[in-house]
Order: C-alpha cells, then structure tokens, then sequence
C-alpha cells in the first residue's frame, strides 16, 4: 500500500521538523514543509498531498485559515489545524472552512496520528457518499420518468426515489456527525490531561469511535441492497433493526434539540447494559423476531423517523415548543409485533391524514416527493404482509407498524 503524503504548513522551524520526524516515523511521506498560505495553496496543486497539517497564525498576508478555504474550494484536499491559540474568533473562523480536525500545541503523536486516519477516513468516506448520491439521484430521475409513462413501473420508481431520497439525506446530513466523531476523539486528550480519563479507557473511546464510523459506513452498505431485486425474506430480530436505525440519527437529532428514545415495553423484556452514551437507546431481550426484508424495514423506520424530525423542528421554529421528543415503542399482541413511533409535532392536519400514504401525495411542497410514506406502505403490507397506519396522538402523531411474529 503506497504511503499516504502530508504537507506540513508551519513557520516555526523546529516545530514543523518535529511534526515531519514523527510523521516519518508513523510511515507518511511528508511532500514539503512550507512557511506560507501562499505556498501552500501552490503546493496543495502541484503536489497534491493527501492530507494537509495547517498552522492557523502563518506570517504573510494570507494566513492559514484563508490558505485552507482556497484549498478546500479547488482541491478538495482534507485539512488538519495547528494552533497554540484557541479564541473564540479563530474557532469560528476556522469552523466555516470545515476542517477535518483542530490539534491545540503541543499535542502528543498519537494524537497527530487519529487525527490524520480520522480525516483521511472522514475524506473516504465524504467522496464514497458524493459518487452514491451522484449514481442514486441518476438512477431516481431514470426511474421516474420511466415510472410516469408506464404504470406499471410505479412501485419500483417509488422505491427508488424514496431510498434515493433517504440516502441523499443521510450523505447531507452525515457531515457533522462524522466532524463530531473527528472532535471527539481530539477532546479525549483535555479529558486526560485533566485526570478524568486514564490512558487505557482513552484508547477504548478511540476505538468505540472508529467502530461507530464503520457502522455508518456499513448502513450505507446495507440501504443500497435496497436496490437489489434478488432477495428473499429472512427471519430478523427487529429489536436490533430498529436500534441500529436509531443509533445512526441519534446524535443528528440530538444537535436539532430532539430528544429520541427507544423502549420495548412487553412484559418479559428485560433491559441490557447500554453500550455507549445513549442512556435512552438499549436492546431488550428476548427479542422479537419477525420475518421479511431487514433493509427495507430500516428504510421505512428512517423514513419515518426524519418526517417526525422534520415536522418537529417545524412546530418548534414556530415556538409551540421549546424541545422537541420522539419515542419509539415495541410491544407485541396476540401474535404480532407492534412499533409505535410518536412525536410531539403537533399532529398531522384532519384534511391530509387519509391521504399520507398515497403515492405523491406530500406535505413538504416542494421539498417533497411524496413516495417515501407510500413505498413504506408498499415494503410494509405488500412484501411483508403487515400494517401500518398513523393517528394523531396526543401531543402529535403517531405511526404503528404491526408485523406477525416468526416463530419458525
């Protein structure tokens, strides 16, 4: 495997040969360590490194944070800031080029080396969404004229357009996150110079982080065998599959101040341990297993996971509410498995409730399509032979899905 390459923007002489001797020794190839933003520009295209360590404070007239949007714009190389200064101007300067870390002088070498594997993975990862979401929205626009013109193509251009749609918001909406994951394990290191962490639980949080960046990269694996028509039903257990759903939009509906919440309410359940910070999302054993296409039933708890998110920020934008809340609920009766999903968004208008599972029928205007509720229907009642159907509750409306359970 060929060495990835840095380039080193630093002024300070020893402090820039430093960072190259331990870069070395780590296996880069450092291409150059230059003084200046205008040098860096220069050599961010001619040599194109595959990542770049930016002093903030460079001497000159283009300092790093200018040097970083130029090349961010027209290069698209991921950058690494070096500072010994951390204001708040500078933070808020610094944030809107949108760097892949910020390593406060001095830092130790294994901190220089996560943020570097963090930022070329962040990178992978950014140019991996952007081609998926080029070839999905390619695929969508196909399918839905072809799906117009015949109709007997409108469940397949349906089923495309609301993943496509899905995963379009999840390639939007997985930046920050994936930022996060980048400066939480950079603010490991103040938690340990401070005596709240030992060396031993800082290496386990670094790792629990890269493992919850490649569980997000492996869900973008799973929605895009959506795609694929050879599949066969196949027994799951859905207290995982929603767990696994929930996990991915926690954080991102935790940022928009909407508290989510995952509970399984049948009367043998018993709580396990939660793995992570998510107090309020745990699996519950035993659990329920159902029978049917595991993908598509994620889709349609993602799907109505972001209409209950964005139906939420709209009433709270509007001030009838100061947090917003969604919960999810698992229960079972007389043989089937029922998922409860409420929000506190206000309801869903009298005039459209008979109407949301129609094919491109929406409430969004032009933000919408109207398919994503319809092809969950579709996956729900046609190829997994359930129900679905939503109520407003009361503080907003309430979506159940009810599956028969396996019991093969």
């Amino acid at each position: 495997m060929d060495k990835k390459s840095v380039l080193i923007v630093e002024d300070e002489f020893i402090i820039a040969n430093s960072i190259k001797m331990a870069l070395q020794d780590m296996g880069y190839a450092v291409t150059a360590i230059v003084s200046s933003g205008r040098q860096a520009v220069e050599l961010a295209q001619t040599g194109s490194p595959d990542v770049i360590l930016m002093d903030i404070l460079l001497k000159g007239r283009m300092d790093g944070i200018e040097a970083a949007r130029m090349i961010r714009e027209d290069y698209d190389i991921p950058i690494i800031f070096l500072t010994s200064h951390a204001n708040e101007s500078l933070l808020e300067r610094a944030k809107l080029t949108e760097p892949f870390g910020y390593l406060l002088k001095p830092f130790q070498d294994k901190e220089l080396q996560t943020n570097i594997e963090m930022a070329l993975y962040r990178h992978d990862m950014e140019n991996r969404l952007k081609e998926l979401n080029r070839t999905l929205e390619n695929r969508v626009k196909e399918e839905t004229e072809i799906s117009r013109q015949k109709d007997y193509l409108l469940i397949q251009q349906s089923k495309m357009a609301s993943m496509g749609e899905m995963i379009v918001a999840i390639g939007h909406q997985w930046r920050q996150p994936l930022n996060a994951v980048a400066l939480y394990v950079q603010d490991a290191r103040d938690a340990f110079d401070s005596g709240e962490l030992d060396k031993a639980y800082m290496s386990e949080m670094v790792e629990g982080t890269l493992r919850q960046v490649t569980f997000m990269s492996n869900t973008i694996n799973d929605f895009t065998n959506f795609f694929r028509p050879s599949k066969k039903k196949t027994p799951f257990n859905i207290n995982i599959a929603i767990k696994e759903v929930v996990n991915l939009v926690y954080d991102l509906f935790k940022k928009a101040g909407i508290e989510i919440t995952f509970s399984c309410i049948y009367p043998e359940a018993v709580r396990k341990p939660c793995e992570n910070q998510m107090k309020d999302i745990c699996i519950c054993e035993p659990g329920l297993i159902v029978e049917g296409f595991k993908n598509e039933f994620k889709q349609v708890i993602l799907n109505i996971l972001c209409n209950a998110r964005d139906v939420v920020i709209g009433h709270k934008d509007m001030g009838f509410i100061s947090e917003g809340e969604i919960s999810v609920e698992l229960s079972k009766l007389a043989g089937m498995v029922k998922i409860e999903i409420k929000d506190n968004g206000g309801g869903i208008p009298a005039e459209f409730i008979d109407k949301l599972f129609e094919p491109y029928f929406t409430t969004k205007g032009a933000k919408g399509t109207g398919i994503g509720l319809y092809m969950s229907k579709v996956i729900i009642e046609s190829n997994m032979g359930g129900r679905i159907y939503a109520v407003n509750g009361e503080k907003g409306a309430v979506f159940t899905i009810e599956l028969n359970r396996f019991n093969g």
